[in-house]
């Protein structure tokens, strides 16, 4: 009980020892994109589905439970041009009921690029910039509720520039004792820089909070799921100054301002499940976010949403998503699952 408590102490400090920053004030940006292809198909955001699916470990260390004991998840991601994502998740359940331990690696390549100089001139030389994380996940179960951290090595390399840091997640989930419903609340990347890009000028840390909710209606083959992200701030709206005006009649602009319901609809992640047999599941999501921030000026596409599937074939658990940025298009996940158990004879 006294550990739960300090436990629980720290969450509810953490907030307040995290310089946080928003997108394209932060280093590490690739710890914020989807590591496999079912978080990505529920809207990029979900903290509160579980089941034996250890790549969700990474949104939410608590989500790791006793279906995940020996089970691995590959994913492979060709993201635009040349660059490149792949992640690789397993865990184990400890025995005597002490928890559950996963390890995972998050790798992201942006491919070959030439080096130019200051004028803009080809040096003939080629750099391959490339980050990475090495994650170890526990979580343990407490009666209706399950807690969990994730420590994370975090490295970035850019030319002859490199930058790490050391970051944990903290984790709580509760499931209701007798509906199948889910409430998680994850504190990300609270930690701490190793060493930066450039000497005294430190990488802000891609910090967040996230709360969301999942249900499962008792006679309905539907999952949902409702998300809220960046909790610690209200306002997380960019205004491109450059489009984000209004020109009035004597050529002077002015800001357009954006509403109130704008800025909290920006928070939210909608996600869902059907599920149509024990093998097949389809999935879609909607993120309001992605929504307003990637489209044009007079048309939003196909920005924020996506869409997915989970087919159980033989031993393998095969999950493919289609996520889509802009009006210029997306990017696609494929997951391979298995579990080990399945494939060693009794």
């Amino acid at each position: 009980m006294i550990r739960m408590r300090f436990f629980i102490y720290l969450i509810l400090l953490l907030p307040f020892t995290s310089l946080a920053q928003l997108g394209g004030r932060t280093g590490y940006s690739f710890l914020e994109v989807p590591v496999a292809a079912r978080q990505a198909a529920v809207g990029g955001y979900n903290v509160s589905i579980q089941d034996r699916d250890v790549a969700m470990g990474y949104s939410n260390p608590a989500l790791l439970n006793d279906s995940v004991h020996k089970t691995v998840s590959f994913t492979y991601q060709p993201f635009f041009a040349d660059i490149k994502k792949t992640t690789l998740f397993g865990a184990y359940k400890l025995k005597e009921d002490k928890g559950t331990l996963s390890v995972g690696l998050n790798y992201f390549s942006y491919g070959k690029i030439d080096q130019i100089d200051a004028s803009g001139n080809a040096t003939g030389a080629v750099f391959s910039p490339n980050e990475y994380a090495v994650i170890l996940g526990y979580a343990k179960s407490l009666g209706p509720f399950s807690m969990g951290a994730n420590l994370k090595y975090v490295h970035s390399s850019i030319e002859t520039y490199n930058a790490s840091a050391v970051m944990v997640d903290f984790g709580t989930l509760y499931k209701h004792p007798k509906q199948q419903l889910t409430v998680g609340l994850t504190f990300k990347n609270v930690g701490f820089n190793l060493n930066n890009y450039v000497k005294d000028q430190p990488v802000n840390l891609p910090f967040d909070i996230q709360l969301g909710a999942t249900f499962k209606p008792e006679h309905m083959p539907l999952r949902f799921s409702l998300t809220t992200h960046h909790l610690y701030k209200f306002d997380i709206v960019y205004n491109d100054p450059s489009i984000n005006v209004k020109v009035n009649l004597d050529g002077t602009v002015t800001p357009i301002e954006t509403t109130f319901s704008d800025k909290l609809l920006r928070h939210f992640v909608i996600g869902g499940e059907l599920l149509l047999t024990k093998n097949i599941h389809a999935r879609f999501g909607y993120n309001f976010l992605m929504r307003r921030e990637m489209r044009l000026q007079d048309r939003s596409a196909g920005a924020g949403l996506s869409w997915g599937f989970m087919m159980r074939v033989k031993k393998f658990d095969i999950g493919f998503t289609r996520t889509y940025y802009s009006i210029k298009g997306g990017s696609s996940f494929f997951t391979l699952g298995l579990n080990i158990n399945e494939w060693i004879k009794k």
